[in-house]
């Protein structure tokens, strides 16, 4: 393999403590381009899995708030209560939820090296020191690349982070992540048998580490953050493991499998064009949100990734409110044509909406399309109330109240008018203003104001 052929002499770097500001500044901790994970067993709310980054929804936090509500009590060196318990995020980012289809941006490989056994608390710093020694040593051996830094996390394991300037995650750059993973993980087979290698931490690009600067639940003990080793160009950690030639290749074999198609729409042909007229029930705005939906993605040729699993979602629960048992089925044939899941990511991303009617408030589905769509459709923009001025506000009484005022005067020289016309008929004279006043239940003042209307 490529990796393997002799590779030029590397220099290697001293390490010393670095603060965790050091580290989050170094991975752009605080401000990532989409979102990153934030993962605790012990939050206070009950939820694990919490949002750090640009997106709208009840799950976005920040770390200082994150670590006051991760509070626990922690034996080991504290035998107290401590915040920030055993607290993890993820180093690479996502479009929205942290899941492998949604990875975004990758900014690290790592290895993730833990004890094999529990240890004394007393213990653990010097277990840290030795396995980085060793470490020091396999890596030399193998003429790999130093690590930017390590981080110790205080139970005797290690976490070795090489970081790099954040890369898209194509098909192409996560295959040559695993490839970079596989490297470090076969040069370090060798190490004590204290220790072992998380080969599955290690390979999970949308996995968690635990956070620098967080306490580690059974001891106690803090994760240190130790720096000194080069921030990578992704480029550049390529070429240093031999894997220029070999990222080429796969873009030449990704491009190669890709063969566009033309859109060819059905023919229409003697069928009447008639445009749809959409009413005021429920079943009625879904469809609308369902067409919507289409016609954006269409004019784009398919749904982005970062975005298809929303758009999957909504137009289940879309196809739910218009037809239970055919909901699904509608679903495969848009996913067909627009979205790309394979039937089993799609069955899972619509369990919970199977069992679950989602009832959207106008408000709601329009804030979930506008972030959907990048704009709010037409028919769920809610007016702005227009506030008046004073004067403004007394001419719009004014004008009420003399419109009030004519309505009483025609209503009551109707009455007035009626009771006339009927006791002249009842009794064949013309009546008194009395006689009228009593016959219509009104006052003689107002029979007197119409009696020669």
């Amino acid at each position: 393999m490529l990796a393997l052929q002799e590779r030029p002499p590397v220099s290697w770097p001293e390490y010393a403590i670095a603060s965790p500001k050091d580290f989050y500044e170094l991975i752009d901790f605080h401000s990532p381009k989409y979102v990153r994970a934030l993962f605790s067993n012990n939050h206070e709310s009950g939820r694990k899995i919490f949002l750090l980054g640009n997106r709208k929804s009840s799950k976005v936090t920040d770390l200082k708030t994150f670590k006051r509500k991760t509070t626990r009590y922690v034996q080991g060196v504290l035998n107290c209560k401590s915040e920030a318990v055993n607290n993890y995020y993820s180093p690479n980012e996502f479009y929205s939820w942290p899941k492998a289809i949604n990875l975004a941006l990758l900014r690290a490989n790592w290895i993730d090296i833990d004890v094999t056994e529990k240890v004394d608390v007393r213990r653990v710093r010097e277990l840290e020191h030795d396995l980085i020694e060793e470490v020091f040593q396999e890596l030399k051996k193998n003429q790999l690349p130093p690590f930017t830094g390590y981080v110790c996390s205080g139970s005797g394991g290690v976490h070795l982070y090489w970081i790099y300037d954040p890369v898209e995650a194509s098909e192409v750059n996560k295959e040559l992540w695993k490839l970079v993973a596989n490297i470090f993980i076969k040069s370090l087979k060798n190490i004590s048998s204290f220790w072992h290698i998380d080969t599955i931490a290690s390979k999970r690009a949308y996995g968690n580490l635990r956070i620098p600067g967080s306490v580690h639940g059974r001891t106690g003990l803090q994760a240190r953050f130790f720096s000194g080793g080069p921030k990578y160009q992704f480029k550049k950690l390529l070429n240093c493991l031999n894997l220029e030639s070999l990222r080429d290749e796969l873009k030449i074999k990704k491009e190669s499998r890709v063969v566009r198609l033309p859109f060819k729409p059905k023919s229409n042909e003697g069928k009447q064009q008639i445009q749809r007229r959409y009413g005021h029930n429920i079943k009625d705005w879904w469809l609308k949100c369902i067409n919507t939906i289409q016609i954006h993605f269409r004019k784009q040729g398919k749904v982005p990734k970062g975005k298809r699993d929303k758009t999957a979602f909504i137009l289940f629960v879309a196809f739910q409110h218009l037809n239970k048992e055919t909901a699904f089925e509608k679903l495969i044939k848009i996913n067909e044509e627009l979205i790309g899941f394979s039937l089993e990511e799609l069955d899972g991303l619509t369990k919970t909406a199977k069992i679950t009617i989602y009832n959207y408030r106008k408000e709601t589905l329009a804030e979930y399309l506008e972030e959907l769509l990048g704009y709010c459709p037409e028919y769920l923009c809610t007016k702005p109330k227009v506030k008046l001025s004073k004067d403004e506000i007394t001419q719009r009484q004014s004008k009420a109240a003399k419109s009030t005022a004519a309505k009483k005067r025609n209503n009551s020289q109707e009455i007035v008018a009626k009771a006339i016309k009927q006791l002249t008929k009842e009794t064949g004279k013309k009546p008194t203003q009395r006689q009228v006043a009593e016959r219509a239940g009104v006052g003689l003042r107002t029979v007197k104001r119409y009696w020669f209307c």
